[in-house]
């Protein structure tokens, strides 16, 4: 990555790796002539246009802006924090979540949010709370995510969200619909979610082996 590169030139140069053309990141979003502006240092996106932007581009907000790698750092966070909520360990969740509360990425800022709000109505601080889910509402909406409204709507009568149905196959069709909505990180999700479910599950009966076969079973094969 060269030195001193401007929000517009990374984003020139990750297109360009990409094989991409104007018209391809932008579609029907905003004009060709605007992130044209965008890469010639003439013009600033908003964060709805970034994110837009990074997610055609398969990258993320952060590194549009900073030229850093988010990485695994801010994913961990939320998943720590998250653990930490459901074990009911408030406070340690808040600190494990600060390093994803700040990111302009979807899902991952919203997720970090809503457990932050999670955890602060567990310790008494619901006008906090509020504000903050009130802030993500709209987020949720605007993306149509009826699975985060349904958690959102759990932490705000301050319940546990839980899925109904078999666990398995319920993330297996989050994770179909992930992939026909082309969000890969919920898809990345689910996927990995229904995976250490079935690996956790009960062990299912291995087939018979020559160590396995009765005395009997032996007799009648040598018969």
């Amino acid at each position: 990555m060269p030195e001193n590169e401007t929000l517009g030139q990374r984003i020139k140069r990750i297109r360009n790796q990409r094989g991409m053309s104007l018209a391809k990141v932008v579609r029907d979003d905003f004009s060709r002539a605007f992130l044209n502006q965008v890469e010639l240092g003439k013009a600033r996106p908003s964060i709805r246009v970034l994110r837009v932007i990074a997610e055609r581009l398969g990258t993320e907000v952060e590194y549009l802006l900073e030229g850093q790698e988010a990485g695994i750092e801010r994913e961990l966070a939320l998943e720590r924090g998250r653990v930490l909520v459901l074990k009911g360990e408030h406070r340690r969740a808040l600190l494990s979540l600060k390093p994803a509360l700040s990111s302009y990425d979807w899902p991952l800022g919203s997720d970090a949010r809503v457990s932050q709000a999670q955890a602060l109505i567990a310790l008494g601080r619901r006008d906090e709370a509020a504000a903050i889910l009130a802030g993500e509402r709209k987020q949720i909406e605007l993306h149509n995510d009826r699975y985060r409204l349904e958690r959102l709507r759990a932490v705000e009568r301050g319940d546990r969200f839980q899925v109904e149905g078999d666990p398995v196959e319920v993330h297996l069709k989050l994770a179909d619909r992930a992939t026909r909505y082309g969000n890969n990180h919920d898809e990345l999700e689910h996927f990995r979610a229904a995976r250490v479910l079935m690996e956790a599950g009960p062990k299912a009966p291995s087939s018979p082996t020559n160590a396995s076969r009765t005395p009997e079973a032996e007799s009648q094969s040598e018969a």
